[in-house]
């Protein structure tokens, strides 16, 4: 069943600094009042994400995560409070997207308790800015910042932000028409020439572009463990639409061509050049 937010408060959010104390509301609008780590992490890079991208982000390592194969620092998200849980160090929230539910926490201290009274309460809409963090095999949000929105628009405006960083990553950056931007005689050379050496035979039964492909992979996953993304040739390739080179590499895996390496996007070509 459906929830219903309630009405949207406008008393202070619940930011807290790096050190696990909690910060006057007004303190990110000035940049003097900051510490030297708080002006440290909001220098880094912030990724407006779904709850869904950051269960299905990658983990190369501990500390780090690939959102559409692009490393992210810090991360936004947009959801409602479906619970509340106050602990004597810590608050844990239950948020939900509508693509998923994750657990943000936020470190409080003695000093500075949790005002509950602040607006971050079940069936809030707010917004979370933290960092993505694998504790015990669970993924959750440790948050230095956490308010209520006042607008259903910022809503709105957070689902448009994530799926324009998603298709920016994916698919390269829009000029300033909103044109897709391609430097089309350099990658246009670069198809052809991907063609020209296993294209148009079908000898092996295979479709120029799966052809195509498959010779891209076998040049660039050569002394690479992790082979080459998906996304990789993509960029090799783009006389051919991604749903080609999707469905390529499923008919060359299936065939005994490519096999997959550290995850379902990344694959290695299973002859020696």
């Amino acid at each position: 069943t459906a929830r219903t937010p309630v009405g949207y408060a406008s008393s202070p959010s619940h930011s807290v600094n790096m050190q696990g104390g909690f910060s006057s509301p007004n303190q990110y609008s000035s940049p003097s009042a900051q510490s030297p780590s708080v002006q440290a992490k909001r220098n880094q890079s912030l990724t407006p994400v779904s709850i869904k991208q950051l269960h299905e982000a990658k983990q190369p390592d501990q500390m780090t995560f690939t959102v559409d194969d692009k490393q992210v620092s810090q991360v936004k998200l947009v959801g409602m409070i479906l619970s509340v849980d106050v602990q004597a160090a810590n608050t844990n929230y239950t948020i939900d997207d509508g693509s998923a539910q994750i657990e943000v926490r936020i470190y409080t201290n003695d000093d500075n308790q949790l005002d509950l009274n602040s607006g971050c309460r079940e069936d809030v809409y707010v917004k979370v800015v933290g960092n993505l963090r694998d504790i015990g095999g669970n993924r959750m949000v440790v948050a230095f910042q956490v308010h209520p929105i006042k607008s259903f628009n910022d809503i709105t405006l957070h689902h448009l932000d994530v799926i324009h960083t998603h298709l920016k990553n994916v698919k390269g950056p829009l000029d300033a028409k909103g044109n897709l931007v391609v430097n089309s005689a350099p990658m246009m050379q670069t198809n052809q020439n991907y063609d020209a050496v296993e294209g148009g035979s079908n000898e092996d039964g295979m479709e120029a572009y799966q052809a195509a492909v498959l010779k891209v992979f076998a040049i660039h996953s050569k002394n690479k463990e992790r082979g080459t993304s998906i996304s990789e040739a993509m960029e090799k390739l783009p006389n051919y639409t991604p749903a080609q080179i999707r469905e390529a590499v499923e008919f060359l895996s299936g065939e005994g061509h490519l096999y997959s390496t550290i995850d379902e996007d990344h694959y290695k070509c299973t002859s020696e050049e």
